[in-house]
């Protein structure tokens, strides 16, 4: 998590506003935590089939295959 989500001015924003400001504000916070997460559950699913593939693929041991997991890391996959 970030150590600074919001800033000062952002803060005061949040302060003056009424409720239906506020629930315009937090649903479009709600919809963008749950788009970050479906994003990283889509990754998750492409690593576990990486590693369904690489298992199944001839020739690849477990040196090749930890490297290869190692470049994806590096990647950000």
């Amino acid at each position: 998590m970030k150590e600074n989500l919001i800033n000062r001015k952002q803060y005061k924003a949040v302060k003056k506003m009424d409720r239906q400001e506020m629930e315009v504000f937090l649903a479009d916070i709600y919809k963008t935590g749950f788009e970050d997460g479906v994003d990283a559950g889509n990754k998750a699913d492409f690593k576990i089939q990486l590693v369904e593939v690489l298992n199944n693929t001839k020739g690849i041991g477990p040196k090749l295959f930890d490297r290869i997991l190692e470049t994806a890391k590096e990647m950000g996959i």
